[in-house]
């Protein structure tokens, strides 16, 4: 008596496989393989930077210097602001972690003050002193990454 296949073709052994589920076998350990390499590919550094890079304006010089601070002096920032982004830039960048401060993303996606690249991984950082719900609503709409905002405080 003959044995079968899970497909229901016969075989030689009782316990086994005909050629084209053979096939089918091995082309789904090849895609599951490519998977994943893609997966472990998009948990790197290289990966978040590249993507954060599709997305800067490539016309400033600051969309190319990852890690470097960069602030205003004057009535376009705050005091309070100034140090707060330094403190939560200062912090990424112990942990190891990729951040662009105050990006130009192209196509009027605006300027957020922190963009940081974990693993792979990329969020916002807006720091906010006095700025209103409505300006972080548009902001939440119109960047391409999630957004954490972070309220400054006063130190005492």
């Amino acid at each position: 008596m003959p044995y079968k296949c899970s497909c229901g073709r016969p075989i030689v052994y009782k316990y086994g496989k005909c050629n084209d589920c053979k096939e089918i076998k091995k082309q789904k350990d090849i895609e599951r393989k490519i998977n994943m390499k893609i997966a472990k590919t998009h948990n790197t550094y290289e990966y978040g930077v590249s993507q954060v890079n599709k997305y800067a304006d490539k016309r400033c010089w600051r969309s190319t210097h990852e890690g470097c601070f960069r602030c205003s002096f004057g009535k376009s920032e705050t005091p309070l602001h100034r140090d707060t982004k330094y403190e939560r830039w200062k912090h990424h960048k112990e942990l190891g972690r990729f951040v662009f401060c105050e990006l130009i993303l192209k196509d009027g996606l605006g300027k957020p003050d922190l963009i940081v690249v974990d693993q792979g991984f990329i969020f916002i950082e807006e720091i906010v002193v006095s700025e209103k719900e409505a300006s972080l609503v548009k902001k939440k709409k119109k960047y391409p990454w999630p957004i954490n905002i972070i309220y400054a405080k006063v130190k005492k």
